[in-house]
């Protein structure tokens, strides 16, 4: 048997040596690791290895599935041989942005930025819709106090929009998001004009050293505020750098607000204000010159689109078509939401068209979560996999896209697509809104049949019954029985169903997922916690001999820790229902590829294993959903 220094200098050797590797770091079960060249990197070998149980390339990375508790002594054996340096997630997930392409990276910023706002566009983008079926259906008079006070949550928002944005920019271009926020502040400060009403005429202008400046404000704006903080950045770092550091503290926050500030509002924040305001009006040219047409090229590509990743960089162009007093409105999401929706109903057309029973346990869930938004499953789990369902879901698409563009639908807010769409739907376009999924529905539906598709073979089959077979009833065994619980509220999924093979073939174990309903997360057994990892994404507890592996969501690790706090330590004893980890769902869930979090027994060969909860999908914590019993015993 090949032991870890002999797997480490194998692995070494496979990736191209030392001089291949530019970081490697590991989480719960696999070494991860970013090559300067993948073409040196031998996956096929790699993958023969005897400890290693996949291996493949995701977003610039290296990932080798090893399991818990092996894959910590491989990176320490490696880290010995080669002598790299010990890096952390964080550094490594840095590391495989630099290899993605330019474009998908700067997507990815523009998401990193514009995600975390989003909840608080959503609210007040259903206080819009609110306002709006108030006033068209006359339920108060339009001059009554609630109308009054709905209106002024419902723009709060926007009005705040540049303080908003410049804070969680800051974040990303490594600068003060609170000094951030004060250049956010300045930009709509009360003593400029509103920009709302620019369309009369600029009011004011000030002569500052012979440079004539606009006494502008920039409410509602995206541009400006983020280019500003993009330069906040780099003005900082020049002054940290330059300041004595006892004088750091002081002059360096005084120094960058003063230099941004006047930046931003002489070159920055007009030229940013014109780019904006291009981009929206080139858009709702195109949308009204093109037409049906615009909405069936774009809602045939969005699904494309979405593989590569570009699709982030659209929120900042929907928050700046809601925030163009000329605009208003987003008429681009509701495109995004026919192909969606589409992509939900060529699932649907493959579950009853397949043979093959592992793709259709994935179709059905698959193609609900695209009725409420959420296509992962379907596309890379269903559609893409078969290639003409994929084919045929861009024709749905297209042709919902055709119609709601046609019946010009629109919405108040950006994030929310398929059925929970119809909350941010200008109300007077609701029934069209609907009338577009269903043609896009089961247009996918129809051509998936018109298309037809190959089916998977069954190979695999023998490698799940092989799996499944420890899955028996165990009836009356009066053996000690290990019953492993829910750790979390929510819904129960096939293990097969998770959006990651690594867990979804059982490459570490046997086990169920859930698809939480919220972040906390309790001790599902009696035992002792092996591993608790610094990033809080996953949680070893050994019970009674069964190595249990709570890991929740998918590629979390790359979060490093943010969003999750850890409330164990390594070597604690735990109880059932011992708290774990404090999760903030709506701080990753849009970071990661799912929240779906499996609970996995990774030597769940050493047992006979029987499920024993079948009431229902919904679960709370403590809920008893397995039974283990110990082979031989």
């Amino acid at each position: 048997m090949m032991n870890y220094h002999e797997t480490a200098q194998k692995v070494l050797n496979l990736v191209g040596g030392k001089e291949n590797i530019q970081s490697v770091t590991h989480c719960a079960t696999r070494l991860r690791m970013v090559a300067k060249d993948d073409n040196k990197v031998q996956l096929k070998e790699l993958e023969k290895l005897e400890m290693v149980e996949a291996a493949f390339i995701n977003s610039g990375q290296l990932q080798l599935i090893i399991g818990q508790g092996k894959v910590n002594k491989v990176y320490k054996e490696l880290i010995e041989l080669s002598g790299l340096k010990e890096t952390d997630l964080q550094d490594t997930k840095k590391a495989a942005m630099e290899k993605v392409d330019p474009f998908q990276r700067f997507a990815r910023v523009l998401s990193n930025i514009f995600v975390p706002i989003i909840p608080a566009i959503v609210a007040s983008g259903l206080l819009m819709g609110t306002l709006g079926m108030i006033r068209t259906f006359g339920w108060v008079s339009p001059d009554s106090s609630l109308v009054f006070l709905l209106d002024m949550f419902s723009n709060a928002a926007f009005v705040f929009l540049p303080i908003l944005i410049a804070f969680s920019a800051a974040k990303e271009f490594g600068t003060n998001p609170f000094v951030a926020a004060a250049l956010g502040g300045i930009l709509i400060h009360p003593a400029l004009q509103n920009a709302w009403t620019i369309g009369g005429g600029i009011e004011k202008t000030l002569d500052f050293f012979g440079i004539n400046i606009a006494l502008v404000g920039y409410q509602g704006t995206v541009l400006p505020i983020l280019i500003a903080v993009w330069a906040m950045g780099y003005v900082e770092r020049f002054f940290r750098k330059t300041v004595p550091n006892m004088l750091d503290i002081i002059l360096t926050p005084f120094l960058t607000l003063l230099t941004t500030a006047f930046l931003s509002l002489i070159i920055i924040g007009p030229a940013g204000r014109i780019i904006g305001d291009l981009i929206s009006q080139s858009l709702q040219g195109l949308y009204n010159l093109a037409g049906p047409i615009a909405g069936i090229v774009f809602g045939g590509l969005y699904s494309t689109i979405v593989i590569t990743g570009i699709h982030h960089s659209f929120h900042a162009v929907e928050m700046g078509l809601l925030a163009n007093p000329s605009i208003g409105v987003n008429f681009l999401l509701p495109i995004w939401a026919m192909a969606n929706v589409a992509q939900g109903g060529a699932a649907l057309a493959v579950y009853f068209k397949t043979q093959n029973p592992k793709i259709k346990q994935v179709a059905i869930p698959a193609a609900t979560s695209c009725l409420l938004g959420i296509t992962e499953a379907a596309i890379f789990g269903v559609n893409l996999r078969l290639k003409r369902p994929f084919i045929a879901a861009a024709i749905g698409g297209a042709l919902g896209g055709g119609y709601v563009v046609l019946t010009n639908t629109a919405m108040t807010a950006v994030g929310l697509t398929g059925i929970p769409g119809t909350a941010i739907v200008l109300p007077e376009k609701m029934i069209h809104y609907i009338i577009g999924m269903a043609i896009a529905f089961f247009g996918a539906f129809i051509a998936v049949n018109l298309l037809g598709f190959q089916d998977e073979e069954t190979a695999e089959g023998q490698k799940d019954s092989e799996r499944n077979n420890n899955f028996k009833n165990v009836g009356e065994i009066n053996e000690q029985e290990i019953i492993i619980n829910s750790p979390i509220k929510g819904e129960m999924v096939n293990l097969n169903e998770v959006p990651d093979k690594t867990f979804a073939e059982g490459i570490l174990g046997q086990g169920f997922a859930i698809n939480p309903f919220d972040g906390k997360v309790y001790s599902p057994v009696d035992g002792k916690v092996m591993m608790a990892f610094e990033t809080g994404h996953a949680v070893a507890i050994n019970s009674s001999g069964a190595e249990l592996l709570i890991h929740f969501g998918i590629d979390t690790v790359k979060l490093g820790g943010e969003g999750f706090k850890l409330l164990v330590n390594n070597g604690d004893e735990v109880k059932v229902g011992t708290p774990l980890l404090e999760v903030d769902l709506d701080k990753i869930k849009d970071k990661v590829p799912s929240v779906i979090t499996p609970v996995v027994i990774t030597n769940s060969g050493d047992f006979i294993i029987e499920k024993i909860y079948t009431e229902s999908t919904l679960v709370e914590p403590g809920k008893p959903i397995l039974k283990l019993v110990r082979k031989g015993s």
